[in-house]
């Protein structure tokens, strides 16, 4: 599999893992962009996501749909919050996942833009599966 091209063309959430102030692992889905060796996604800042990894940048991380065959990225890494950057890649997730801004949803995200900040995600360790061969004669489900 080719990790690049798959992060660029797959359309579906990352599944992001951290740790909450209790010490407790959370996963929460959240859209991504894949750029610059590094994953990018947006959120308000006031989201619990935001200050889980204020205080333990440490994250884990996939990227795979929910159907057979089953293929996907996953990894760890750490998170770096930037809020000059919030707005921006809002705007690229957008065109990513809804194509254009001008449905009800964009035109929602884009009337908070002011309060997003992006998540970076440096991935220490990253791999990619594929039991496409495996499961060939398998009818998703």
């Amino acid at each position: 599999m080719d990790v690049n091209e798959f992060l660029s063309r797959a359309r579906i959430p990352i599944r992001l893992a951290c740790i909450t102030p209790t010490n407790w692992p959370i996963t929460i889905s959240l859209w991504y962009v894949y750029m610059e060796e590094r994953f990018f996604c947006a959120t308000q800042k006031n989201a619990l996501i935001v200050k889980y990894m204020s205080r333990n940048s440490r994250c884990g991380f996939e990227v795979a749909g929910d159907s057979s065959p089953y293929l996907g990225v996953r990894g760890w890494g750490q998170a770096k919050l930037n809020e000059t950057r919030g707005s921006e890649i809002l705007h690229i997730l957008i065109k990513k996942y809804l194509k254009d801004e001008t449905s009800q949803l964009a035109n929602f995200l884009l009337r908070r833009a002011e309060n997003e900040v992006a998540i970076e995600i440096k991935p220490a360790s990253m791999f990619d599966y594929d039991y496409s061969n495996r499961m060939n004669d398998i009818n998703p489900t």
